[in-house]
């Protein structure tokens, strides 16, 4: 007993002298002269200074990209050092407003760190008195597309709450050729890449007063959109807005290399398309090589939502309706997500950043017409929705034929991948595939991303007829449903079968009792993430389109990458 004693004072007397020889880990601090910045200037903002004093043997300071430091590291130890900090200008001219902005400069050292917010002003542009209150002719239409595109003040057609007013119906038919107002020479490099980059974007507000722009008819049958441009009636909107506009068109553009072209725009970059109505002929037979994308649009071709310097700015495509008489025919190049040929009746491609915070919203729009089509990703809404791309209460009418020998089609979304959703959308047009490795649903071809979801909602979200060669994934819903979060509350109707070219298609016999079968491929693990499916029983569809005497039935399905380019 005494030597168990022994044992464990002299255990404690260890531990008490194994305390007492570490040394406490020194506490440093870092002081400053200012707590905040504050009130900037927009224009020439000149320099601020701040004096940091620390006790630590060294400081380095970050800062927000619009912001330079002098200097940016130094020796701490009790001394003070001035600091300057540069902050760039956030003004572009006397008629374009900019948002205020703010941001964290950090002072870090020892362990410890202080950050002071800079807070700079934003600018309001003044309106010229002798402004016109509007685009009254084509003279200034075509004055304005000239100031647009040579960086030059466009107060002048402003009225008084600062938007670019259309004050008639406009003819464009003697345009023999078009250079879009927002014209960039180019967007990067990479399929992700759309900032512009050289020329001037449009930036306003463009306001089409419910006027209509007739005979914007771009025709050409050789590739005329440049490696890395954009086309449309607008090139790139960047922080812009084009709203209550009417356009009449004949467009065909083709592309031989990465392009994004859309009728209203080629590339919507924190940007909103709303109320705008496009009706007449949309065509191509341009393609690109194997893992390079074409996105075409009906509304827009690339739609963006960017994080710029701490702040969230969402791209919007909303209450816009397309009319058009679709015919495609883009070769071969089928590749998965963002590489590939894709047409949307609103948007071609849309993505954020690799973001959840902000989003590209697809809200409340109308696709009608045909589609007749070669294209391996093709649908009423949007194709290649990525990176928290939101579609909801969208509905496509328009029926389409698509003869591409391997594709992944949708009536309202083909890919749907990284948290993006599908909400309350509808499809009344019939859906026809004749290849025999094409994906094909009434709604979504493929989800693909455990961050993704559906959702329906009081309307039936299909009453088209839906037929594919592809009997393994073939679905009322989504042709393959991978990897996904739910599916819920979804009311279906329409017909489902195997295509046949001459006509005697094998229609399966949906009911409410079996309709788990047929709303796509999905593992018997999944099955639990689709809740409430409920069948309608109705004629289905409206009128199919003509069917080619000849379909092409090659090709191989083409597997599921998910889209892993790093944005540009």
């Amino acid at each position: 007993m005494k030597t168990l004693k022994q044992t464990a004072l002299v255990l404690l007397l260890g531990a008490a002298m194994a305390v007492s020889c570490k040394q406490a880990e020194p506490t440093y601090t870092i002081t400053a002269d200012r707590v905040t910045v504050n009130d900037v200037a927009a224009n020439s903002p000149g320099a601020e200074v701040i004096v940091i004093t620390t006790d630590a043997p060294y400081w380095i300071v970050t800062t927000p990209t619009w912001i330079k430091a002098d200097p940016t590291t130094g020796v701490g130890g009790g001394n003070s050092t001035i600091v300057t900090l540069t902050v760039s200008s956030n003004y572009k001219d006397e008629s374009t407003d900019t948002n205020p902005r703010s941001g964290l400069v950090k002072f870090s050292g020892g362990g410890t760190s202080l950050s002071i917010p800079v807070n700079q002003l934003g600018f309001t542009g003044a309106v010229d008195p002798n402004s016109l209150g509007g685009i009254p002719s084509m003279d200034e239409f075509k004055a304005f597309i000239e100031a647009v595109n040579n960086g030059r003040g466009i107060t002048r057609w402003m009225n008084r709450s600062k938007e670019i007013e259309l004050l008639t119906d406009l003819d464009l038919s003697e345009f023999t050729t078009w250079t879009p107002i927002g014209n960039v020479e180019k967007t990067g490099t990479g399929n992700y890449a759309c900032k512009p980059m050289g020329g001037n974007a449009f930036t306003g507000v463009f306001n089409g007063g419910g006027y209509t722009i007739k005979n914007f008819n771009v025709n050409t049958t050789v590739p005329m959109v440049a490696e890395g441009a954009t086309f449309g009636l607008f090139g790139v909107l960047d922080h812009a807005t084009v709203k209550n506009l009417n356009v009449e068109t004949n467009f065909k553009v083709n592309a031989a290399g990465l392009a994004d072209v859309g009728v209203v725009a080629g590339i919507v970059y924190a940007s909103r398309i709303e109320n705008v109505k496009v009706s007449g002929k949309i065509s191509s037979d341009g393609t690109t090589a194997s893992g390079t994308k074409f996105a075409m649009g009906g509304i827009a071709g690339f739609a963006f939502g960017v994080t710029e310097d701490g702040q969230n700015y969402e791209s919007w495509i909303k209450d816009c309706e397309v009319n058009a008489e679709v015919n495609l025919d883009c070769g071969s190049n089928t590749a998965a997500g963002a590489t590939g040929v894709m047409y949307g009746g609103m948007v071609g491609f849309s993505t954020t950043p690799q973001s959840q915070t902000t989003h590209v919203n697809i809200e409340n729009c109308v696709n009608n017409g045909t589609m007749t089509v070669k294209i391996g990703r093709c649908s009423g809404i949007c194709p290649t929705a990525n990176y928290s791309t939101i579609l909801k209460d969208c509905t496509n009418n328009a029926n389409q034929f698509n003869t591409i020998p391997d594709g992944r089609i949708g009536q309202i979304c083909c890919n749907l991948t990284n948290y993006s959703c599908v909400i309350g959308c509808v499809n009344n047009g019939n859906l026809t595939t004749t290849g025999a490795q094409t994906t094909t649903a009434a709604l979504v071809a493929l989800m693909g991303h455990a961050g993704v979801y559906l959702e329906g909602g009081e309307k039936t979200v299909n009453t088209g007829t839906i037929l594919g060669c592809n009997e393994k994934y073939l679905g009322l819903i989504t042709a393959n449903l991978s990897n996904f979060d739910h599916v819920s509350n979804v009311i279906l109707s329409g017909q489902i079968g195997l295509y046949d070219a001459g006509g005697n298609h094998d229609y399966f016999p949906v009911s409410n009792a079996n309709v788990m079968d047929y709303i796509g491929s999905i593992s018997d693990a999944n099955k639990e993430k689709v809740t409430n499916v409920t069948y309608v029983e109705g004629s289905g569809g409206n009128t199919p389109v003509v069917e080619p005497d000849s379909p092409d039935k090659n090709g191989d399905i083409d597997d599921l990458d998910l889209i892993s380019d790093t944005w540009d």
